[in-house]
């Protein structure tokens, strides 16, 4: 068989672009693993971050139905206190018109303590006079 130079020319490009392809598909399939690594890392981040993110999403709805909680016993409590202090309130004022009416009493007995001893006094002055008259009383 005879060869000529343009066919053995044709063929070497043909073998050099065949060389070409085989070099780029596997500088391909190099590409696509390491890309099929990184998709596999990102995956396995992303399947990290949801587990964070249902982790979070519990906690944080503990804590929700936690401060829920709370805040119905704050309220239970405030409601209690409001109770307390009304009915302190009132037993203050029932106190202070206790002591108001102990005071006007007192007055009242203050004054007919002065008229008593005002009228005592008085007495006391004229049994002292009707003493004296008496016959045989001493003179002083």
């Amino acid at each position: 068989m005879v060869y000529d130079s343009a066919m053995l020319e044709d063929l070497d490009s043909l073998a050099a672009r065949i060389g070409q392809l085989v070099q780029l598909c596997r500088q391909l399939q190099s590409e696509r693993a390491g890309l099929q690594a990184r998709v596999n890392g990102l995956e396995q981040e992303r399947n990290a971050l949801r587990e964070q993110l249902k982790r979070q999403e519990t906690e944080f709805s503990e804590l929700a139905e936690s401060s829920a909680d709370q805040q119905a016993r704050v309220d239970i409590l405030r409601a209690e206190a409001d109770s307390v202090r009304a009915a302190l309130q009132g037993e203050v004022e029932r106190c202070k018109a206790e002591y108001d009416t102990l005071r006007r009493q007192l007055a009242v007995s203050q004054a007919d303590s002065a008229r008593l001893k005002v009228a005592a006094g008085q007495a006391q002055l004229q049994i002292d006079s009707v003493l004296m008259r008496l016959p045989g009383a001493t003179r002083e």
